[in-house]
């Protein structure tokens, strides 16, 4: 289980992406690309070219 508080433009991003009918695969890999950024590489100061993948979600909770 991950907890982390992401930014603001992420859920905008998750939300304009399903309003878009983007899919749960296209979903995850905004919340990768977006936990990647903000809770391994913590802006490039640590870990530059790590990747992650979302493979299951099964709960999230997002606030703007």
């Amino acid at each position: 289980m991950i907890s982390q508080k992401l930014p603001g433009d992420v859920a905008r991003r998750l939300y304009a992406a399903r309003d878009a009918g983007a899919s749960q695969a296209q979903q995850e890999e905004i919340l990768a690309d977006a936990l990647s950024e903000h809770y391994f590489r913590n802006r490039d100061s640590r870990a530059r070219g790590l990747d992650a993948e979302v493979n299951s979600v099964e709960w999230m909770d997002i606030e703007v």
